[in-house]
């Protein structure tokens, strides 16, 4: 299906992230919450909204062309819930979900824009200290808030700068997109274990970084040779050396990959550049935490409550237990 389906056609089906936002609201029984910073728009989960003690600013996945799903909301949603049933935690806490614009009506670096805008105005604007601050995504999302992250170690000078005197309370990423390389033979051990597809990849791929303009299949030589490709947009595109000092803008760091994904074999490359490049920085190994959920695919704790699944699985369970460790 993934592989016949246009752009224009999932449209039609999925309704966009406001009006799925609604839906929402009106199955929680939540008044609508938004947040406007020069014209991006994000949307509050969580009855606390902007006076929780701590934000949690999410970045949806979708390939950077789809919106945000009901069933991502329904998780984050449970997830602000139970944190806030729990007694032992004194902290609130709230998500703030960016509506950032999707491909093909914008490319990169429009996303990265539009997620530094909102994580400036809660720092500058509201002057929320920044340890009270969670950078959360999946897939797409996944490789927004490294972008996000990147962009703060590394600015650039196109896009609004993020000044922090203390590091980001925690960054965790959920089978976070960090190559638009298909190569890694993981694209063929688990290509019958996974939802993802390798030619959708490379032509959305393509797509956010500005090399295509339609969806014209791209082979692999294309998108791997492709000079739009940069250290933003492309986390695995860096050495280690990238991602030095990285301590300095994010507390914490917690990595989910699930071992039956196509991503697997980049995530653990990643995995590895990443925390190398953390310790020689300076930064504390324990910082950086990685789980990989057995026999589970593509966003496995999300794709767990998409397939309405409303028992929690053991991969939804350790990223709640990261979340609170850090609440406490």
């Amino acid at each position: 299906m993934l592989t016949h389906l246009t752009i224009a056609q999932s449209r039609y089906i999925w309704p966009s992230t406001i009006d799925t936002y609604m839906d929402l609201c009106r199955a929680i029984n939540q008044a609508p919450k938004y947040l406007l910073a020069n014209e991006v728009t994000a949307v509050w989960i969580g009855k606390e909204a902007e006076d929780a003690n701590v934000v949690i600013l999410y970045l949806h996945g979708g390939g950077y062309t789809q919106s945000c799903t009901i069933g991502h909301m329904q998780y984050l949603s449970r997830l602000v819930d139970d944190i806030a049933a729990d007694d032992k935690i004194t902290s609130t806490v709230s998500v703030l979900l960016l509506e950032y614009t999707l491909v093909p009506e914008a490319s990169y670096p429009t996303q990265l824009s539009q997620a530094a805008t909102v994580l400036s105005y809660l720092v500058a604007d509201q002057k929320r200290n920044p340890a009270s601050i969670m950078i959360m995504g999946d897939s797409a999302g996944g490789n927004l808030a490294l972008s996000l992250l990147s962009h703060i170690l590394h600015p650039r000078p196109d896009i609004p700068r993020i000044s922090i005197t203390t590091p980001l309370g925690g960054a965790l990423l959920v089978s976070p997109w960090v190559s638009f390389s298909t190569k890694y033979t993981s694209y063929i051990r688990n290509a019958k274990k996974d939802s993802l597809v390798d030619c959708m990849l490379r032509k959305w791929g393509a797509m956010y970084i500005g090399l295509s303009k339609d969806e014209k299949a791209i082979s692999e030589e294309i998108i791997s040779a492709a000079k739009e490709r940069d250290s933003y947009n492309e986390p695995l595109y860096n050495k280690s050396i990238w991602w030095e000092g990285m301590h300095r803008v994010v507390g914490d760091f917690f990595l989910w990959m699930g071992e039956d994904e196509i991503f697997i074999d980049g995530l653990q490359e990643f995995s590895g550049l990443f925390k190398q490049g953390w310790i020689n920085g300076g930064g504390s190994p324990e910082a950086v935490q990685s789980y990989m959920g057995q026999g589970q695919a593509h966003i496995g704790p999300i794709m767990d409550r998409l397939m309405e699944n409303f028992n929690k699985s053991q991969s939804q369970l350790d990223i709640e237990s990261w979340i609170r460790s850090r609440l406490v």
